[in-house]
């Protein structure tokens, strides 16, 4: 979990996230914002944190699938298949896990990947039990081998002065059994030519050969299908690495593209376009009161001929002041809140302005609480 400062927090806020607070350098767990004052933000000895937001389907909760904008490249993340979970090391070069993320089939720990699987399947009366988690990141797999240790006892017979020693038949040398090592057998799809016999000589490990061997694959594909599933094949691959990987992935979106170009043209999204022009067009609060200030500053300069140095950050908190005594309920008061620390005054007038603003908010309480106006 991620500490924020209140300047971090107060922007997460901003950006519409769910923020927690809690007493900093003390062992207590975070709580809603709510249960603490409206200028917690500009109170010293607090901490923050982004509250995680969960989901339930079918009657299981997990966390909500990771967003493009949750992940940093090379994370560590997992990826929900119909029958395994597949950790990765998320790289936006590779479209599948570009895709896996935008479509919501990733999470950031295990156990939340697999609560999604199995809400999927309890969504459409499947049981999913237990399902395998493939390591996909490119870490070396260790690799065991035994060895058999055979011990050998020799037989001594004592032979005395005078006595003829015995005739003792030669016992034969017991066998040794040479360990067969374990080899792993690389997963291929089936091919057109069935294959009858698999040598230990042809499992190969090398990672050039092997990139090789996987690009020739690719490139004999006809159907889309095929080259889908054969991602699973070099993905599963313990002996390439996560650039290997990378590389395969993008031959694979260009046989796709090359196969069904209209499916598989990526499509632009204009929609970051048309949220900038409306965070243009919705000024916020403190640029409302800014502009209000610098507004009020320009009158008066011209009235006397000459304004001084400070006018307008007089004027900016004078209009804070009357912007706190024109607010009618404390739910109104408590969204000016923010504007306090951003208006940036010094550290007397700020404070002051929080006197005022608590003053203002127990009159308000006070008035609601007897049902006079204040």
């Amino acid at each position: 979990m991620k500490i924020l400062n209140s300047k971090e927090a107060f922007e997460a806020m901003m950006a519409g996230r769910n923020i927690m607070c809690r007493a900093a350098d003390e062992l207590m767990d975070f709580d809603d914002l709510s249960q603490f004052p409206a200028t917690i933000f500009a109170m010293p000895g607090y901490e923050f944190c982004i509250k995680i937001e969960t989901m339930e389907l079918a009657g299981i909760t997990f966390t909500k699938p990771l967003t493009l904008d949750d992940i940093v490249e090379d994370q560590e993340i997992f990826i929900i298949h119909p029958d395994h979970i597949s950790q990765i090391k998320y790289s936006k070069q590779c479209m599948e896990y570009f895709k896996a993320v935008d479509n919501g089939f990733a999470q950031a720990d295990k156990e939340n990947a697999e609560l999604q699987l199995v809400a999927i399947g309890e969504l459409f009366g499947r049981m999913i039990v237990y399902p395998p988690t493939i390591d996909n990141t490119g870490k070396p797999k260790k690799r065991r081998s035994t060895k058999a240790k055979n011990e050998t006892e020799q037989a001594s017979i004592p032979a005395g002065p005078g006595d003829a020693v015995p005739d003792i038949e030669k016992q034969p040398e017991p066998e040794l059994i040479q360990p067969i090592e374990a080899i792993e057998q690389e997963t291929t799809i089936n091919t057109e030519t069935p294959v009858t016999e698999i040598e230990a000589d042809s499992v190969e490990t090398d990672r050039v050969k092997l990139v090789e061997k996987f690009t020739a694959q690719i490139d004999q594909f006809t159907k889309e299908d095929d080259v889908l599933s054969f991602r699973h094949v070099f993905l599963a691959n313990g002996h390439l690495d996560q650039k290997d990987q990378q590389h395969l992935c993008k031959l694979t979106e260009d046989k796709l593209l090359e196969l069904d170009p209209e499916q598989y043209t990526p499509k632009a999204e204009p929609e970051p376009i048309v949220e900038e022009v409306i965070e243009v067009a919705q000024p916020s609060l403190i640029d409302q009161i800014e502009n209000a200030a610098r507004k009020q500053a320009s009158v008066e300069s011209a009235e006397h001929g000459s304004a001084s140095i400070d006018l307008f950050y007089k004027k900016k908190k004078q209009v804070l002041i009357n912007r706190i005594y024109d607010m009618d309920s404390v739910e109104t008061l408590e969204r000016l809140a923010p504007a306090i620390p951003a208006a940036k005054l010094l550290p007397s007038d700020h404070q002051e302005l929080l006197s005022l603003y608590a003053q203002r908010k127990d009159a308000l309480i006070q008035a609601a609480e007897t049902g006079e106006a204040s």
